[in-house]
């Protein structure tokens, strides 16, 4: 398998447990809804901050979590200083909102079982 293809499959791993992550989290704050990937990705689709409004938290969830997940997958799959990762993790950030509007049945689905 090239390098390419395995870093392309690291990053949509890492993509998915990030969503995963927000759907969770969104489920736990506003219990189950239709619409809730819905929710979320209307929150966080032109600004990831909008998401510290949606969920109310002062922007634990973002930080700590969602953006968390992708600085240590820079740091740990690139070998990146942890104070370099910043840029990249920021992009996988986009890439992830992005891809949870491409999906966003798959992930309202999942946040109803």
């Amino acid at each position: 398998m090239s390098k390419r293809k395995i870093e392309h499959e690291e990053r949509m791993k890492i993509i998915i447990d990030m969503n995963d992550f927000l759907i969770t989290y969104a489920k736990s704050l506003f219990g189950d809804s239709s619409d809730l990937a819905q929710k979320v990705y209307d929150a966080g689709k032109n600004d990831i901050t909008g998401l510290d409004s949606l969920f109310n938290d002062s922007g634990y969830g973002r930080k700590e979590r969602y953006y968390a997940l992708a600085h240590g997958f820079v740091v740990d799959f690139y070998h990146e200083d942890p104070k370099a990762a910043d840029e990249e993790a920021n992009q996988i950030t986009k890439e992830a909102m992005q891809y949870l509007g491409k999906h966003l049945n798959e992930f309202n689905t999942w946040a109803k079982s």
